[in-house]
């Protein structure tokens, strides 16, 4: 969790930019005309893909359904305040998400967080048709399946403030146990006989081993509106080395230490040689998997 917050940009990160002491967003749906331009802002200042939406803040309406020609939205970012100051102690200060346009492999996305649309079980007391209420599920990759974390029926517009802390809590999570398994991973690696070199069974491996990605490549991440920029170089053995020399198992865990907040690293960071994102290169795996 982090500790400060301002509304466009939503937060300051200690680590990469002076704090400051403008206020949090109002949780509330907001109901004003956004700027044009608003959305695309937040999204470069934090790092995100321009095509995002933007869930919290409010800067337009809430998403009630989910498109005909998608399959579910992808997380891709969410800050829940800490309890530095208790006036805004767990409040959402952002919490963004991307469309997905079919069911990737579940094997090939461990450790994405998808939420779904649907329209409510008919209630007697909602009008037939009402797109004010939805039903949303969110689903977790994880083990090459797509387990249910949790479903929540009849929700308003402000379902996001709602899924918000399941969202930060569910990524949370799972970094650390990939972390914890990389740890392990490593003190096997050490033991005689064992190999130290490239860990098995990770996506990172496979684009490796298909040579989508080659070891010693540098990844960066552009934030602040590409005031910062954040790199790392991919090791032997599939993890990633930052610049200021840690080392994490993850895309994900990656770029959450940098950031200060949850974030889906497979869409952070892009190869510097060409520009393309982690998350473009795995799609390069899916391919075998949908023919």
């Amino acid at each position: 969790m982090t500790t400060g917050s301002n509304p466009v940009p939503p937060h300051q990160s200690a680590a990469a930019a002076p704090n400051t002491d403008q206020r949090t967003d109002d949780p509330g749906v907001s109901t004003a005309t956004p700027q044009p331009d608003e959305e695309t802002a937040l999204l470069r200042w934090e790092g995100l893909p321009v095509d995002a939406t933007v869930l919290v803040p409010s800067l337009g309406p809430t998403p009630m359904r989910t498109p005909h020609d998608a399959w579910a939205m992808l997380v891709l970012a969410v800050d829940i305040l800490g309890d530095v100051d208790p006036d805004t102690a767990g409040q959402v200060a952002l919490f963004t998400a991307t469309w997905l346009r079919g069911r990737p492999p579940a094997d090939l996305h461990d450790g994405d967080l998808v939420i779904r649309l649907t329209p409510p079980d008919q209630d007697p007391d909602l009008p037939e048709g009402d797109e004010h209420a939805v039903d949303v599920e969110m689903l977790l990759a994880y083990r090459g399946r797509w387990l249910p974390v949790g479903r929540w029926s009849g929700m308003d517009e402000r379902w996001p403030w709602t899924l918000a802390p399941t969202a930060a809590a569910v990524m949370s999570l799972y970094v650390d146990a990939a972390e914890t398994l990389s740890r392990d991973m490593v003190l096997n690696s050490e033991r005689p006989g064992s190999s130290p070199f490239r860990w098995a069974g990770t996506v990172v491996s496979d684009l490796l081993t298909a040579k989508l990605l080659e070891v010693g490549d540098e990844l960066v991440w552009d934030r602040r509106a590409g005031q910062v920029r954040h790199t790392a170089r991919i090791r032997m053995d599939g993890t990633f080395l930052l610049a200021d020399e840690r080392v994490f198992a993850t895309p994900s865990a990656a770029a959450t230490a940098l950031g200060g907040k949850h974030h889906h690293g497979w869409s952070a960071w892009r190869r510097t040689a060409d520009g393309r994102a982690l998350d473009d290169l795995r799609a390069e795996l899916r391919a075998p998997h949908e023919r």
